[in-house]
């Protein structure tokens, strides 16, 4: 059996958490028809205003500013999530690799990088790469910056699409963040797999050491 090697976190809802959350980037994407548009906002580097002149958009220049405020509001609004740095550190101790792989907007990077508890060992954010979850070539990229393989690679978020399914077809292993959270608290469930059950024996004793 391969073991875990690294963990790979989505950001937003799993790492980092927007406590005033206004969701600006939806709001100007709402008339918009198809997913073509939020697919452009997620896989180039474009701000509001950049992109809402790509999708031809028209919006008033009072309510771009609206939008734009909101945007400051949330990234100000970025805190870490309850009791990650512990769990970065442990993780630290335990000499396993972390990764960070998100479908970001390029104008919440500058917020993630300021509250993440340390910097990761990959870094692949939708906006920079071109890709995003749930392709395949994500995940790999993922792998390859972390020069491991997918089976070696435990990715947890709160995506069950994006952070679950996502990773599991492409041949990692994976779980959402609520039960990585309950598994690091206590032990795994019963029913997880023994390298997930190594895992967090590995985790526990880097808490305790």
């Amino acid at each position: 059996m391969t073991e875990i090697r690294a963990i790979c976190f989505d950001a937003f809802g799993t790492v980092v958490e927007i406590t005033d959350k206004r969701q600006p980037f939806h709001a100007l994407l709402a008339s918009e028809p198809s997913r073509a548009a939020a697919v452009q906002a997620l896989t180039q580097p474009l701000g509001l205003r950049e992109l809402s002149r790509e999708i031809a958009t028209f919006i008033d220049e009072d309510k771009l500013a609206e939008l734009e405020a909101d945007l400051k509001a949330e990234c100000a609004s970025t805190r870490a999530r309850p009791g990650m740095d512990g769990v970065w550190a442990a993780l630290r101790r335990a000499r396993l690799k972390i990764a960070i792989c998100s479908n970001l907007a390029a104008p919440y990077e500058e917020a993630l990088i300021e509250c993440l508890p340390g910097f990761p060992d990959a870094f692949i954010l939708s906006f920079q790469s071109g890709l995003m979850k749930p392709q395949k070539e994500i995940y790999q990229l993922v792998s390859s910056q972390l020069e491991l393989q997918l089976s070696q690679i435990l990715f947890v978020g709160d995506s069950r699409e994006a952070d679950v399914m996502g990773p599991i077809a492409a041949g990692a292993s994976a779980m959402p963040i609520a039960e990585f959270e309950a598994s690091y608290a206590t032990q795994p469930s019963i029913y997880a797999p023994s390298r997930i059950v190594k895992l967090f024996a590995r985790i526990a004793a880097a808490k305790t050491g």
